[in-house]
């Protein structure tokens, strides 16, 4: 079932939420219409329906980051990030494979990030930082929630030489049986320090290898897994 990467208490007395859905939460890899998914997400997040409206993206892999201002607000947008800094904006992103990031910022802001090798070598974590720091100043922390690790991520290796040239950073890893990998985590990772994030919660689970999760790489799949992140005030509840 769902899992609470974090619950950080901010020092503007907001609640920072970060949840990761599992296999075992249903498929929300699917419209926004459909029925199911509301159920879904009033499940997850322990909400009725009409506080169960989320910020959902039709993903690129770019580097467009859309600002929420109201519950809801620019769902079904063009994006693969969202910040906001108004408690009851439920954020998300899904994934099968990519590194799903949020972002917080200690005076009450929060991202989310869909982060794939594309999105990392165009620059969504220095897209998705540089909104949050528009809307907040201030420190920002990360969370980076599960994802393929280089265990299991094969790549080519001529790919892989001129990724490791637009990231400025090595990640080249070896799979289990030896062959050329990118380390997906650990590029997200020399992403956000590399912007000035530098207290991060790495997940350390492999979406490939945990049959928790969907994974693209290794079913070839369409299901996918949801980061939901959400700004709350008060005294709050949280699904286990």
């Amino acid at each position: 079932m769902s899992r609470v990467l974090t619950r950080r208490l901010l020092p503007t007395g907001l609640v920072a939420l970060v949840q990761m859905s599992e296999i075992a939460d249903g498929d929300f890899a699917v419209a926004d219409s459909d029925g199911l998914l509301s159920e879904r997400r009033c499940v997850l997040t322990g909400t009725d329906g009409a506080e169960s409206v989320w910020t959902w993206l039709t993903q690129t892999h770019g580097t467009t980051v859309v600002a929420v201002e109201k519950p809801g607000g620019g769902a079904g947008s063009v994006g693969d990030a969202a910040v906001t800094m108004q408690h009851g904006c439920i954020l998300s992103v899904q994934v099968a494979d990519c590194a799903p990031v949020a972002l917080i910022a200690d005076e009450g802001g929060l991202a989310v990030v869909h982060a794939g090798w594309r999105g990392l070598a165009e620059g969504v974590l220095e897209s998705a930082s540089g909104a949050l720091r528009n809307l907040v100043d201030g420190p920002q922390r990360a969370v980076v929630g599960p994802c393929i690790h280089p265990c299991c991520y094969e790549f080519d290796s001529r790919d892989l030489a001129e990724l490791i040239e637009q990231l400025g950073w090595d990640a080249r890893k070896k799979t289990r049986g030896g062959r050329p990998a990118l380390d997906l985590p650990g590029a997200v990772v020399a992403a956000l320090e590399r912007i000035g994030v530098v207290d991060l919660e790495v997940d350390e689970v492999c979406t490939y290898c945990d049959d928790r999760y969907w994974s693209y790489r290794a079913t070839g799949t369409t299901s996918r897994q949801a980061m939901v992140v959400e700004l709350q005030a008060g005294k709050v509840q949280f699904v286990s």
